[in-house]
Parts: C-alpha cells; sequence; structure tokens
C-alpha cells in the first residue's frame, strides 16, 4: 500500500465519525434505573426494560382512602374531599417553551433537575462535601482526584488532505467545563477532576499503521494515566476500542459502534449515537414502512471494511428480505487494504443497469461514495432515474461528509445524489429552517455555549445568540458539554468513596441523559447508544436556504420514536 493510501486510510477511519460530534454536521451512538426518589416525573416513552413501579409517590393512592400505605410506601395523595377520587397530581415543570410535542415533553420531565449535574440554566451547582475525608479506592480514584482522560485525534492534521474541520479547540473545550465543575462546582464529593490529554495521529506514519498507533494510545489513556473514563468527540475506530475496555475502563464517544463491539466491551461503551446496526436497521424498515419500495428494483452496495460487511447484511439486506422484497444487486466492493473503496465499482453499475435499478442503498464512506456516483455518471445514470437512501452509517448523514459528494464528485455527482433520503437522529441543517418546530435551539445549546463563552476567551467566539449563526464550533461546544455533564453525573451517583465499578455502575444505570438538542435519549445496562427517536432528511443540490454552500442536508419531519 503507498505512503499516500496509508494516509487516506487514517484520515477517513477518523473523519467517519467526524458528524457526530460536530453538532451542525451531524449532532455532531436493559432498562434504566429508577429515578431519584424527589424525581416526580414518569419513566420517557417507550424506555427499554423499563422499571416496576418505585413507590416513590408518582402514583395515586387507592380510592379506599382511609387504609393506610404499605410499609416504606409515601403518603396517599390528600383526599379531595368528595371521598372517591385523590387529588390529581400537577405535571412536573419542565421550565420552558418547547414546541415539538407531547413526546419530548414527557421526556423532559423524567430528569430531576434539582440534581447538580442535571440543571438547565447553569453547568453544573455546588455539590456537597462529604461527611468524611475521601479516601483512595482504586486505581485512577486518589483522596483528592478522580482521573478522566480526554483522548483525541489530531483533526488538524486533515487540512492538508482537504478535510478542514471547524470545530473549535477542543482541548479547550474539554479543559473549561472540567474547570467549571472543579472551580465552581466544588468538585465532586471532595475530590477534583484530573483531566489529561492523551493525543494520536488522525493520518498515522512513522512506520506504524493507524491501529496500532491508536491500541498505544490505549496503553497509555488506560496502564500509564490510569483513566476511570475515557471520553472522545473525534473519532476513534478500530481494535483500540475494545482494548480500552479490556483495561477495565469505561469508553464515551460519539461514534456508532458496531453491537458486537458493546457486546465485547461489557458495558464499558457508550455512545452519543446509536449502535451502527440500528442506525441501518432504523433507516430500512422506515423506508419499508412508507411503501416506497413497492414495485422498485433495489441494489444494495457496501465497502468490505472489516466489521461492516456484517453490518449491512443484517440492518439493510436481512430487513428487505424480511419484509418480502427482492434485491437484485448486492454487491460488495472492493477497497483493496485501503480506504477508499473502488474495486468493483464499474461491473457493479453495469449489474444495476442490466437489472434497472432505481433504488440504492450506498452503504459507503465518505472517499468511496463519490467515487461510486461518479461511476453511475459514466454509465449512463442521470438525475431522477435512482432513488437513494442513506443512514448515518459512514456518517453520510452530516453536511461535512455528505458535502464530499460535491467536492469529490462534481456537480453532475450531485445532481444525481439530490433528494437522498436518510433517516437518522440528528437535525442537521434545522439551524437552516424559520420552523420553529424543526429550528428549536434548545436551552441544553445555549447554555452549555454561555458557560463555555464565560470561562475563557476563546469561547466567546463560539457563542451565537440566534441558532441562524450555528456553526460546528457550536455544536462541539454542545457536545464536550454533554459528555462532561455524563461524567460528572456518573460520579456524583456512585458516592463519596467509589469504586470504578461503583462508578460504572451508576453510569449504565443513568436512564434519561442530556445530549444535544435535548432529543429524547437513554442509557441502560443493555442500551449503549443514547437516541430514543430518528426523524428523515434530505440531501439537496444546491442548497435551497443556503446560497453560500453547495451542499446540505435539511430535517423534513418531526420526529418519531425508534421503531414507530
Amino acid at each position: 500500500m503507498s505512503h499516500k493510501m496509508l494516509k487516506i486510510l487514517g484520515a477517513l477511519l477518523a473523519l467517519a465519525l467526524i458528524a457526530a460530534a460536530c453538532g451542525g454536521d451531524n449532532d455532531d451512538d436493559g432498562g434504566a434505573e429508577p429515578a431519584p426518589a424527589e424525581q416526580t416525573a414518569a419513566p420517557a416513552p417507550d424506555e427499554p426494560d423499563e422499571p416496576a413501579e418505585t413507590g416513590d409517590g408518582d402514583e395515586p393512592a387507592p380510592e379506599e382512602e382511609t387504609t393506610a400505605p404499605a410499609p416504606d410506601e409515601p403518603e396517599a395523595p390528600a383526599d379531595t374531599g368528595d371521598g372517591d377520587e385523590p387529588a390529581p397530581e400537577e405535571p412536573v415543570e419542565i421550565g420552558f417553551d418547547e414546541p415539538r410535542g407531547d413526546m419530548f415533553i414527557e421526556f423532559h420531565r423524567t430528569f430531576d433537575r434539582t440534581h447538580p449535574f442535571q440543571p438547565l440554566d447553569v453547568f453544573c451547582t455546588a455539590t456537597p462535601d462529604p461527611d468524611s475525608p475521601p479516601q483512595a479506592t482504586d486505581r485512577g480514584i486518589t483522596e483528592d482526584s478522580i482521573t478522566i482522560v480526554h483522548l483525541r485525534t489530531k483533526l488538524e492534521e486533515l487540512e492538508g488532505i482537504g478535510f478542514a474541520i471547524p470545530v473549535g479547540d477542543v482541548i479547550n473545550q474539554f479543559d473549561t467545563f472540567t474547570k467549571v465543575i472543579n472551580e465552581q462546582c466544588n468538585g465532586i464529593w471532595g475530590r477534583k477532576i484530573d483531566l489529561q490529554l492523551v493525543e494520536v495521529s488522525a493520518l498515522g506514519g512513522g512506520g506504524e499503521d493507524i491501529d496500532t498507533l491508536r491500541n498505544q494510545a490505549c496503553i497509555e489513556a488506560t496502564e500509564d494515566k490510569n483513566a476511570v473514563i475515557v471520553v472522545n468527540t473525534s473519532g476513534f475506530q478500530g481494535t483500540a476500542i475494545l482494548c480500552i475496555a479490556e483495561h477495565d475502563t469505561l469508553f464515551l464517544t460519539t461514534q456508532g459502534n458496531p453491537r458486537n463491539f458493546h457486546e465485547q466491551a461489557n458495558g464499558l461503551l457508550y455512545s452519543l449515537s446509536p449502535v451502527a446496526e440500528d442506525s441501518v436497521v432504523n433507516m430500512t424498515k422506515a423506508i419499508i414502512a412508507t411503501g416506497a419500495l413497492e414495485g422498485k428494483t433495489i441494489a444494495v452496495v457496501w465497502p468490505d471494511t472489516p466489521g461492516q460487511p456484517e453490518t449491512v447484511q443484517a440492518g439493510i439486506i436481512d430487513v428487505l428480505e424480511d419484509a418480502g422484497y427482492e434485491i437484485a444487486v448486492a454487491e460488495q466492493i472492493g477497497c483493496g487494504g485501503a480506504t477508499q473503496c473502488t474495486l468493483g465499482n464499474d461491473i457493479t453499475v453495469e449489474q444495476m443497469i442490466e437489472e434497472g435499478v432505481d433504488v440504492l442503498f450506498p452503504a459507503l464512506n465518505v472517499l468511496s461514495l463519490p467515487q461510486f456516483i461518479n461511476e453511475m455518471v459514466s454509465q449512463g445514470f442521470a438525475p431522477g432515474d435512482v432513488q437513494f437512501y442513506n443512514s448515518d452509517f459512514n456518517s453520510q448523514a452530516g453536511d461535512l461528509v455528505s458535502g464530499k459528494v460535491a467536492q469529490f464528485g462534481g456537480d453532475a455527482a450531485a445532481e444525481l445524489y439530490n433528494g437522498t433520503i436518510i433517516i437518522d437522529d440528528a437535525p442537521t441543517g434545522n439551524f437552516r429552517v424559520s420552523d420553529p418546530v424543526l429550528s428549536f435551539n434548545a436551552p441544553l445549546n445555549i447554555m452549555c455555549n454561555e458557560t463555555y463563552a464565560n470561562n475563557n476567551d476563546i469561547g466567546a467566539a463560539n457563542i451565537r445568540d440566534v441558532y441562524g449563526s450555528y456553526d460546528s464550533a457550536y455544536g462541539m461546544t454542545n457536545t464536550v458539554c454533554s459528555e462532561m455533564r455524563m461524567v460528572a453525573r456518573a460520579l456524583y451517583d456512585a458516592g463519596p468513596n467509589p469504586t470504578r465499578e461503583d462508578i460504572f455502575n451508576a453510569f449504565r444505570n443513568m436512564g434519561s441523559v442530556d445530549i444535544q438538542h435535548q432529543l429524547p435519549a437513554t442509557f441502560g445496562p443493555d442500551k449503549f447508544g443514547a437516541p430514543d427517536v430518528v426523524t428523515e432528511l434530505v440531501f439537496n443540490f444546491p442548497c435551497p436556504n443556503d446560497p453560500d454552500i453547495p451542499t446540505c442536508i435539511e430535517q423534513t419531519a418531526p420526529y418519531r420514536r425508534i421503531g414507530e
């Protein structure tokens, strides 16, 4: 493999994940434990493995008002005076106007906004001092600190090959939110977060492949620095993900990972994006449900990148065939051990022409999709001949990655891809539209960017008063803010002198979590990807609401729960 191809390989492996972290480009992937006793809201709708009623006072007492409550039950609601019905409970106030409907309002009610790391008007409130001096309990947990590692892929290396990613100073973002926790919120149970930085090349080099370099970064984070939790928003793939879990360290990332990675990680791998298989299953089932595939001739193409053929088989091919659809062309595109996968493009497109294909599921990466569409153009496909369907698999639900269809493929490729329907959780491009439901700027987003702006000079450059100025640095700030609040919440919930396992269990049982845009999202012992909802997006060329950019993705439908 040439040195140039090795560089491209490293670039893609990092880039394929950036959209989930960047917010504006693609925001940016068992049941929850009962809510704390003071939390009066019901669990989020369709929460997996919903716990049994906890007896925390949410349910009214039985009609027999004179019957004493069972032992340890809270008092029954006061009698209304008619002797028959209990007084109705007041709904939990969410503290802001939510235009996106009851599904969102009910989700917001599941939070305890009095928790030090769950308010919406400030990043955190002061935590109490412990009753006795903290003690060292485990690796990375000393009397005065808990070690968290920010594992950063050096995205600046990508600028030289045309992949500039304007996400701001991510090191500064993590440092700033950690400083707020430590200095303004009294740390956590008498300890400070000791935030350490580990960086890894985006391109590789020095005679070692990118996977080797990533595993070296894993060793530095887990063995040298004793990280309890590793956080990442800049992309990190390959076997090094499992290396982190194998070192008894929880990894919180923005990328969607294969389900078998989550299974092998034994509850130590969580993502702000859906599990990879879920992402494509959600897409395929949503398209089937519309009836748009009836009478169509379908093709599916995918790369031979390790792990991806299995995801496509389970998430697209099996789902289509189980629904009774025949796939006319199902072809794997060869990558030759690199990342730009083009081997077999010509033959596959010839087959598509012979079969009369008019629907394509192109599960290809940022470098490969433009090449495949160019081959379609070269062999005579014209705009309107094929309806494309995609998801965030390989990050194709984001402006940054999808825009490479025009940048690398040219106008003809972008014209052919125009109108592609994408199913994902991220409201990509919603800042471009005037609809208040779609363009809602969540209080979490505003609070995160105001916190960042108020606590360093760099942050002030990211703050936006209106959503129309939304950019990738604003989005990345929201993502970093969300990750650090989850980390702090788990550390706090684990108690004054936690072990590593106490902290991991607190994270696994976190339940409802705040992610960018305040989308319904949950974590649990068997739920590793946060989002609980999906929406429909469309790829546009040219961009109808922004003449300054050639292509864009925009949200075109309200949210619905996954599976509906």
